[in-house]
Formats: structure tokens, sequence, C-alpha cells
């Protein structure tokens, strides 16, 4: 007797996942893991975002003084990564359970493999750069002028992620991103530090081509460190200690050339009172978050957290100083919320399914008795 035709109820389709050793995964353990995922991507977007809001009102008092009493900022860029390297390190204690294995693992990681090291090497040196340009922008534009012409990075990030990786987004994404920076701009022109009454000579071209520059290397330092940090195997912890490390070096350089002088006559630690010390801390913090962000995330969620952090920043200037909304705030308050309900609301469609076995599949007929 012949064997009746075979009906698509009858197939059973097995999907295993497998490893980069080949090995079938623990489904659970990779349920843990998108969980534990899912935790570090929207903690640190809360995260993210309560540092930075946190940031200007310190600044507020921290960068206003007599010169004199000013922090050197290359004395404070060196210090947040030595902030950051102590932090990660005690994680990585704290996880490994033995600081023996701990110095044997960045031996391995920083020094026994240097391609991985020379990677993050590059953004490193970019941050630096970018922390620098900072106050050089600052310091040779009018704040409001720099707030509107640095948003632009927010679609040079865009543009980055579409070339490099690839990063579908559909038109209302474009759309609701450029309606953020209208916003956030709405904002920060009402939204400002308080003036600088001192007589300090201002350059804005070289102010102008410090921001532009900034808005490019930012985008391009985001998303090659995004790369970086979903295609390596080491974790958030020991990437940072790498770019901490590195960046000490950097730092430590633009001290020796910028300002040794000063720091001969003034001393090294300059200015750090207790609330810059806090400042310092928040700041190395917020490196760090941002490097759980890009990597459980990315850039541009990275951005809308960023833009909500100025909001948050003008709410608690409102409520802890003189800041007082106008309509302008309140328009660019609601740009910005309008912006995240449509990112978030009208993504990238997927590409349509198609049937087809694939590697890690195994189809199995089941046979009637």
């Amino acid at each position: 007797m012949a064997d009746s035709p075979r009906k698509p109820q009858d197939l059973i389709q097995i999907k295993f996942e497998f490893d980069a050793k080949g090995s079938v995964k623990d489904t659970m353990k990779t349920q843990n893991e998108d969980l534990k995922a899912w935790r570090y991507k929207y903690f640190g977007i809360l995260l993210l975002t309560l540092q930075q809001a946190s940031m200007p009102l310190m600044a507020r008092s921290a960068r206003y003084r007599s010169e004199n009493e000013v922090f050197f900022s290359t004395v404070n860029v060196f210090l947040m990564d030595v902030i950051k390297l102590c932090l990660c390190s005690l994680v990585l204690i704290v996880n490994e359970g033995s600081i023996a294995k701990f110095v044997r693992d960045v031996k391995e990681s920083v020094f026994g493999n240097p391609v991985e090291t020379m990677k993050i090497c590059v953004p490193s040196l970019i941050y630096t750069l970018q922390n620098n340009l900072y106050y050089i922008a600052l310091s040779n534009l009018e704040s409001t002028t720099f707030c509107i012409t640095y948003q632009m990075k927010i679609l040079t990030t865009a543009i980055m992620l579409r070339f490099v990786l690839s990063k579908q987004l559909s038109n209302m994404q474009w759309l609701a991103l450029v309606i953020l920076i209208a916003g956030v701009t709405d904002v920060q022109m009402q939204y400002q530090p308080p003036a600088d009454n001192s007589k300090v000579e201002q350059r804005p071209f070289v102010g102008f081509v410090a921001v532009m520059t900034m808005c490019f290397t930012s985008a391009f330092a985001g998303v090659y460190m995004e790369k970086v940090l979903k295609q390596s195997s080491a974790s958030v912890w020991m990437q940072n200690i790498r770019l901490a490390l590195f960046g000490m070096v950097l730092s430590t350089l633009s001290i020796l050339y910028q300002d040794l002088d000063g720091i001969r006559e003034y001393g090294f630690f300059r200015g750090f009172d207790t609330l810059v010390w806090i400042m310092t801390f928040t700041n190395s913090a917020g490196g760090l978050l941002i490097s759980i962000v890009i990597k459980y995330a990315d850039n541009i969620l990275k951005a809308y957290a960023q833009s909500m952090a100025i909001v948050g920043a003008a709410l608690g200037s409102w409520i802890l100083f003189d800041f007082i909304p106008n309509f302008l705030f309140l328009v660019g308050m609601l740009l910005v919320m309008v912006s995240i309900v449509m990112y978030t609301v009208f993504p990238a469609k997927a590409k349509p399914y198609q049937n087809i076995v694939q590697p890690n599949e195994i189809r199995v007929w089941n046979q009637k008795p």
C-alpha cells in the first residue's frame, strides 16, 4: 500500500540556536540574557537622562567663577578617565571574585589583544578631542548659537547609522528626528546658562569650526563605538577600561601641552571644590552609561535620552533657580514629546519573512502509525 501524501500539519519544525563554537545554545540562558539586555537598555536610558539633566545644573556655578578659581578642563578630562578606570575595575573585580583573575583578564584583553585594543582607541582619541573642542566652542560662541548648531549631531548620527551600520529608518522616523532638532533648539534658545560677565575675546569662526567638527566626530565616534561594542565579545566594563587607559594617555599629553604653566603656578587641583568633584564623578559615570546605552540600544535612542535631559535640566532650573519657561520653551518641549511618539510608533518595516529552511533549522516528518 502506497504511503499517503504528507500534509503541512504533519511537519514538525524544530529550531536550534547555535553559539560561536557550534554548540546548541541553552534556551533558558538565552532568555535570561535577553532580560538582562532589556534591563541594561531601559535603565541605562533612564539613568543617562538623569545624569545628562544634572550636568548643566552643576556646571551653572562650577565654570562661572573668577579666572584663578576655575578648574583646568584638561585636568578634569584626565580625572574623568581615572574615575572611569577605577569604577570599571571595581565592577570586574566583584564579578570575577579575585583581583588576580581580574589582572590576568586585563592583561589578556588589553595587552594580549592589540587589535581589539587599537579598535577602541579610535573613539577614545575622538572623545578626548571632543571634550576639548567643547570648551573651545563655548568660549568662542554665544551659547544660543552653540546650542542650535550642535543639534545637527542628531542628523549626522542618523546618516552615519544608515551608511555604516545599514540601520533602516522609516520616513516618519526621519521626520521625527527633524522635529526633535526643532524642539531641542526651541528649548535651548530660552534655557541658557547665565551670561559670563568676564571680558573674554570671542572668535566666532573658531567656535563654529569647533562645533561643526564636534557634530561629525560625535556621529562617527558614536556609530563606530556601537559597532565595536556590539561585535566584540569583551564586556562593556573591559571596553571602558581600554577607553580609560588610552584616554589618560591623551589627556596627559593635553595637560602638558596646554596647561602645564598654569598647573605649576596654581596647582593640579585648582578650583576642585566639592561641587566640581561631584560634577567630575557624574560626568565620568555618564561616559559609562553612554557605552551601556550604545551597546544595548543604539545612538539614536541615546540622542533622545540626551534631548529629554535638556528638557529636564530646564525644568530643574525652573524649580531650583530663577528660570521661567516661556511659550517658546513649551513649544519645544511639546515637539520633543511628539518626536518621541513618532519615532516609536512608526518604525521601519521589516523585510517580509520568507518561509525557507535555515541552516539552524531541522524539519522532521511526523510518521503516523
